[in-house]
């Protein structure tokens, strides 16, 4: 078997030397056979799947949580589209640049889960406020009813220019703390490099998402306005 870099996939080299055990065991005298006694992969599974377990805990969770807090269907599916979005475009990217889906990368997108939907939690919040609220118009005498309103686009516009920057600069801070993890080499390269990628390039896509898909979601969502609830919790 030849490994043609440092640091090949551990379960597909696995692979490979028990699919040439096999032309090995043809050519060994009678009576005489290879058993393993160790089985890395078995480990590398268990591995994987707990990793996978947890980032399908942690979706429950965040669907629970954005549910009880936003009480707004609609809202709480807008927000929770900034998570499969990037996990799907952390994965489409890896899968492209031949970065495999190990331990460490699923992990990374374990970690970066909850800092996914921050941006856009922001967002949403924000755009509550606007179109919950009574805007110039409403506050110089006209009637406000927030299931009426006609203005909702703009006043969207409006609630996502106030926070984009600070959306942008508070996810460009987190990119920017797993950086330095692309400095380190040998060993210790192979191993976080995956997982600051994975990070990385979620966190650059739930951004966008942030910024782009959720205001223009909700200017079709609530372009006949909503029902605005106080959660009691």
């Amino acid at each position: 078997i030849t490994l043609k870099r440092f640091g090949a996939n551990t379960k597909n080299t696995i692979d490979d030397v028990k699919s040439r055990l096999v032309i090995v065991q043809k050519a060994l005298p009678k009576g005489v056979t290879i058993q393993p006694f160790y089985d890395q992969s078995d480990l590398i599974n268990k591995a994987v799947w707990t990793v996978e377990k947890a980032l399908l805990e942690a979706f429950a969770l965040i669907i629970i949580i954005l549910f009880l807090f936003l009480m707004n269907v609609r809202a709480a599916t807008l927000v929770l589209l900034s998570v499969p979005i990037s996990i799907l475009a952390a994965l489409g990217v890896m899968q492209h640049y031949g970065i495999s889906a190990n331990l460490m990368s699923l992990g990374g997108l374990a970690i970066a889960i909850g800092m996914m939907v921050d941006g856009a939690v922001v967002m949403m919040e924000n755009i509550f406020k606007h179109l919950s609220h009574p805007d110039r118009r409403h506050e110089a005498g006209h009637d406000f009813d927030v299931e009426q309103d006609t203005n909702v686009g703009l006043r969207i516009q409006e609630a996502a220019r106030e926070v984009a920057k600070p959306i942008f600069f508070a996810v460009t801070i987190i990119m920017v703390v797993f950086a330095p993890l692309f400095s380190l080499e040998g060993v210790e390269g192979k191993l976080f490099q995956p997982m600051a990628i994975s990070i990385m390039i979620a966190m650059a896509v739930s951004l966008l998402v942030a910024l782009i898909v959720v205001p223009a979601l909700a200017s079709f969502f609530f372009q006949k306005g909503f029902k605005s609830r106080t959660s009691p919790i």
